[in-house]
């Protein structure tokens, strides 16, 4: 059995968020597991496609945050530097676009604090809130797949999940507005949007030789933040994801990229991990030690596969979906 299997049947986890609107902010469980990162034929950056590990289980933003969710946390605890309403494309349910990697994290350093002491973190079993790390989001995206996407190759299978440059008009769209009217996207782990719409941070640091210098099997750890590094090299950070005004080629799962600037493009999507209390973060994402809490914990995912060795590892089959009939066009299209 995957551990992909059967998670759709697990409800969202809901986190609140500081502010009078109550608003929470769905989640989905990420099991630990392994897949193969990158790809041919596309870039040097995506290769060489090799196996990477993902030690732990984490919950990933269902969709990308909102303009809502954006405004509501800045209004009620004022993080410097951050503005009420950065977004270009306007809209409660849109996504929120136009900040900065620096501007992000620090909105999620302020809920993490807040989630620590006004007690709800510890409701929730919270340890910190970050941006995903580049591994942990192509590994949650693809969900066992080996395909484009994560529901298969070509562009007929993007315009089933994702606004690009082809469907979305130019414009961001309502993270729940369905891409095909009357099929809601259904995402093995239950995420929404990971293709298009907006462009997602990461927490990493941008090296486009990364994947040269790993052997496969390669273990996943935390987000790497080579902060004493002021070279030049090191200073973007990784989005993925692609969006609205970008063609086909630059959705899937293993496109990556680099900015650190606003964009009206790019968003971001939020990361839980669970364990140690969330504490004041630092600006790479990471969490201050603290004690474990004692109180309830995020819901039990499924086990991971049992580790297998290098020599019997293969990429996993991307999911099959429909196909047209003959002489029909894709939905979509």
């Amino acid at each position: 059995m995957s551990c992909w299997d059967n998670l759709l049947s697990i409800a969202d986890t809901l986190v609140p968020l500081p502010g009078p609107e109550g608003l929470r902010m769905r989640f989905r469980p990420i099991p630990a597991g392994e897949f193969v990162m990158g790809s041919r034929g596309y870039s040097e950056r995506e290769e060489p496609p090799h196996r990477v590990v993902i030690p732990h289980d984490f919950y990933l933003g269902k969709y990308v945050v909102t303009q809502r969710e954006w405004r509501a946390l800045v209004e009620a605890l004022r993080p410097e530097g951050l503005e009420l309403s950065p977004s270009r494309f306007k809209g409660d349910c849109h996504p929120v676009e136009r900040v900065s990697w620096d501007e992000v994290t620090a909105w999620c350093a302020a809920w993490s604090e807040w989630l620590a002491t006004a007690g709800h973190g510890k409701e929730i079993g919270i340890a910190t809130v970050r941006l995903p790390a580049e591994a942990e989001w192509e590994y949650a995206c693809r969900a066992g797949s080996d395909t484009d996407y994560w529901n298969g190759d070509g562009e007929a299978a993007l315009r089933e999940v994702g606004w690009f440059a082809g469907n979305a008009g130019g414009t961001t769209h309502d993270v729940t507005e369905e891409v095909v009217q009357g099929f809601p996207e259904r995402h093995p782990a239950g995420l929404v949007g990971m293709h298009g719409n907006v462009l997602e941070y990461c927490a990493d640091a941008f090296d486009e030789r990364a994947y040269r210098q790993r052997l496969d099997g390669w273990q996943a750890g935390a987000p790497w933040d080579p902060s004493s590094d002021k070279s030049a090299r090191y200073r973007s950070r990784v989005f993925r994801g692609g969006s609205c005004i970008q063609p086909s080629r630059r959705c899937r799962s293993a496109y990556r990229n680099w900015h650190d600037v606003r964009l009206v493009n790019l968003g971001f999507r939020v990361c839980l991990v669970r364990g140690l209390a969330a504490g004041k973060q630092a600006v790479g994402g990471g969490a201050a030690a603290a004690p474990p809490w004692e109180g309830a914990r995020l819901p039990a995912l499924p086990p991971a596969a049992e580790p297998r060795t290098a020599a019997t590892i293969r990429p996993k089959p991307g999911k099959p979906r429909a196909r047209p009939e003959p002489g029909k066009k894709p939905r979509g299209t």
